[in-house]
C-alpha cells in the first residue's frame, strides 16, 4: 500500500473519513464543511454530478488515481467505492500531497 492510501486508512481509524456516496452526502449536510472529497478515477459521470452537488461551497473535490476498487480495498471495503470524505484539514493536506508524489498527477479539482 502507498503512503496516500496509507493515510486514508490513518483517516478511517480515527474516524475522519466518511466512505461512499450516500453517507459522505450525509456527513456533508450535517456539517458546515469537509476538508476534500475524493472522488475514484473510474467514478462515474452520475456520481462526479452527484459530488459536485453535495460538495458546492462546503469542500473541493479532487479526483484521484486510485480505481474504485483499489479504494475499497485499501479501506477494508467489500464493495465499491466511488466517494470518501476526509473531514480533518491536515489529513487532507497530506494525503494530496502524497498522491502528488507518489502517483505524479497533476491536481485535478472538479
Amino acid at each position: 500500500m502507498d503512503k496516500a492510501l496509507g493515510y486514508l486508512g490513518l483517516a478511517l481509524r480515527a474516524g475522519k473519513l466518511t466512505v461512499g456516496a450516500e453517507d459522505s452526502g450525509k456527513a456533508l449536510r450535517g456539517r458546515n464543511k469537509g476538508a476534500l472529497l475524493i472522488a475514484a478515477s473510474d467514478a462515474g459521470t452520475n456520481t462526479l454530478r452527484q459530488a459536485e452537488t453535495m460538495a458546492a461551497g462546503k469542500c473541493p473535490i479532487r479526483r484521484v488515481g486510485y480505481t474504485k476498487t483499489e479504494l475499497a480495498q485499501a479501506l477494508g471495503r467489500s464493495g465499491p467505492v466511488a466517494l470518501a470524505l476526509l473531514s480533518d484539514e491536515g489529513l487532507a493536506r497530506a494525503f494530496a500531497s502524497a498522491v502528488k508524489d507518489e502517483r505524479g498527477e497533476q491536481e485535478e479539482h472538479l
